[in-house]
């Protein structure tokens, strides 16, 4: 046993990052930064719940996950995820027009590449508001999960995700 503790650093937030694929399908991902206020994920989980004849207290498994995201935004006029979501607010899109793939980064996990763990999920675009506030033009929402969680690693030179093999 060694003499020396182990020191545990703190995460900051701005190690956790997002990243949205802005121009369709075969567009680029762009970092999820200036102008969010707010971009909160919450898994939502799905319980089924019971008890069972001999048993005094119920017992909980979870079978499944919701996934959502609540942002808030300042508008900024140079930057491709606010004007995206701006498009999809203004233009009033729907189906798979605002479904975007969102990659979350944990940027303080890398492997010997410099490679970050990260998870990839197409989400759809939920407008909510808009023009709320007198100072900046923010736009919120929320975005729900339309597929399943791809587990990866994230390139943060090349803005590319790859998928566990």
């Amino acid at each position: 046993m060694s003499d020396t503790p182990s020191i545990n650093e703190l995460v900051t937030r701005d190690q956790f990052q997002s990243f949205m694929k802005v121009g369709g399908s075969s567009g680029s991902y762009a970092l999820i930064g200036d102008g969010f206020t707010n971009f909160k994920e919450s898994k939502n989980p799905k319980e089924y719940t019971r008890k069972y004849v001999n048993m005094k207290t119920e017992i909980t498994d979870v079978i499944g996950y919701a996934p959502s995201i609540d942002y808030t935004l300042d508008t900024y006029t140079d930057n491709d995820v606010v004007n995206d979501i701006i498009a999809i607010t203004d233009e009033e899109k729907i189906g798979t027009d605002a479904v975007r793939e969102i990659v979350h980064v944990n940027c303080w996990d890398t492997d010997a590449n410099g490679k970050c763990k990260a998870m990839q999920r197409s989400y759809a675009v939920i407008p909510s508001e808009k023009a709320d506030g007198t100072d900046a033009l923010i736009y919120s929402g929320s975005m729900k999960a339309v597929s399943d969680v791809v587990l990866g690693k994230f390139d943060l030179e090349n803005l590319t995700f790859t998928a566990n093999s």
